[in-house]
């Protein structure tokens, strides 16, 4: 996989979202970004490693690429980047609900919060497409895992 396919296939809206300085939880959110794209190039690189490898029967590729998947789904399944900015941007959207009264800018902080979470989640789903993928194996989604 190139930088780009990961880039435009895990959560491409990043950004668009505020700059990572604006806030912690902002901060939180690019973070998970960039390790959901750090850990797809790991992924990418160990199968490339493994099907690059000439001593090795086209049997024992798949089944070692299947081994490299199932583990990469594992780790997936409990991504702390994935839920130390969901529970940041959770707070921050719950306590911003509570105010009786927000802002125009608080109010559109709390959307723009609500949208990048949702895009968030569907940047982990993007990411357990592409190791099913990449690896070739059916496995009950991590994702739902986090739910």
């Amino acid at each position: 996989m190139t930088q780009n396919e990961i880039a435009i296939r895990i959560v491409p809206t990043h950004l668009r979202w505020p700059e990572a300085s604006t806030s912690v939880v902002w901060r939180l959110l690019h973070e998970c970004v960039q390790q959901l794209h750090d850990f797809a190039r790991t992924f990418d690189s160990d199968c490339t490693e493994i099907e690059g490898s000439r001593q090795l029967a086209r049997d024992e590729i798949m089944r070692r690429r299947a081994e490299v998947g199932h583990r990469a789904m594992k780790q997936l399944a409990v991504f702390r980047p994935f839920d130390s900015a969901s529970v940041a941007a959770t707070r921050e959207i719950e306590r911003l609900h509570r105010r009786e009264e927000l802002t125009p800018q608080e109010s559109e902080a709390k959307q723009k919060l609500i949208k990048a979470l949702d895009e968030l989640r569907g940047g982990l789903a993007a990411m357990e497409r592409l190791l099913l993928e990449r690896s070739k194996i059916r496995q009950r989604s991590a994702y739902c895992l986090h739910y």
